[in-house]
């Protein structure tokens, strides 16, 4: 972590997730972080990011660019960044949009794709990549150490980001669902709310902590805690009743088939663009969509 202090990181396109990244990676290494409406990003100034509208002064001080833009932008930015990005590693946190078709837009730079959520904000994300057949294992080394900065990270296939990206990605609002039940559940038995809240947050969390500690399925772990006439197997009895497992079985599925589907027509609409503009270098020159 000490190497990585010294490196510097863009984040083109500080919104939600890139603001988080940004935050994230400030206390350890230099970051420049870029939007269109720079004024939005006064916060992160004041936190020591460097703040500036342009994406390619960004990228050319950078020894890590992180894109962090909506896909249907992330085509238009490559290509106006690409001059600052040969012999560079750049990480795309947007959905969709695939390693193949990056390369097509910025043939120089070694390429990563990036999924994670925002647990980011508080440095415990759950971070998914993968990547090209151009990085180098110094690549993965930088990129490791910005991973780490989130929280965990773990390498997979590019074919699953499309699912992951429902699964992970939009967990965090499942688990909130969840979260929010429980404290429904126990202000209707008379418990305070913020006393409700605390303890529900706390054991999603002691939870979640042991179920990765233990290495053990669920059920196991769910066992352990379900005596005979006892509390937990009648709350059990009412979820089954509900067909609670049902129904986040069947959300995780909607969720990952919109997740494909949505994949689907970005991949078009940025092959379209790559056809439009043709090769990348008759580009750089021109004026190309600023970041949101």
């Amino acid at each position: 972590m000490e190497r990585f202090r010294n490196r510097k990181i863009a984040v083109i396109g500080a919104g939600v997730i890139g603001g988080a990244i940004t935050e994230a990676l400030l206390p350890y290494c230099t970051v420049t972080a870029t939007r269109r409406k720079v004024d939005r990003l006064e916060r992160l100034r004041q936190k020591g990011a460097e703040i500036t509208p342009n994406n390619l002064s960004a990228a050319e001080k950078a020894d890590l660019v992180i894109l962090a833009v909506k896909p249907g932008q992330v085509i238009p930015v490559l290509r106006n960044i690409a001059p600052a990005c040969a012999g560079k590693l750049v990480v795309s946190f947007a959905a969709a949009v695939t390693l193949e078709l990056m390369k097509k837009a910025t043939s120089e730079a070694r390429l990563m794709r990036a999924m994670t959520n925002t647990a980011v904000l508080v440095r415990r994300g759950y971070t998914v990549f993968c990547r090209d057949d151009r990085t180098t294992e110094e690549d993965m080394t930088l990129a490791r150490a910005a991973f780490a900065c989130l929280g965990e990270c773990e390498q997979v296939d590019e074919q699953f980001l499309d699912v992951l990206t429902a699964m992970s990605g939009s967990g965090p609002a499942y688990i909130y669902t969840v979260v929010e039940s429980m404290i429904n559940g126990a202000l209707r038995v008379g418990l305070p709310r913020d006393i409700a809240l605390r303890a529900a947050a706390h054991t999603a969390i002691g939870a979640s902590q042991l179920l990765l500690a233990s290495g053990k399925h669920p059920a196991e772990l769910r066992d352990q805690v379900t005596t005979p006439g006892g509390v937990t197997i009648e709350g059990l009895y009412e979820l089954e009743e509900s067909r609670i497992r049902t129904a986040f079985m069947k959300a995780v599925a909607a969720a990952s088939s919109r997740a494909k589907d949505i994949a689907a027509e970005v991949r078009s609409a940025a092959e379209r663009e790559i056809e439009r503009g043709g090769n990348h270098a008759e580009n750089q020159a021109g004026n190309m969509p600023s970041v949101k």
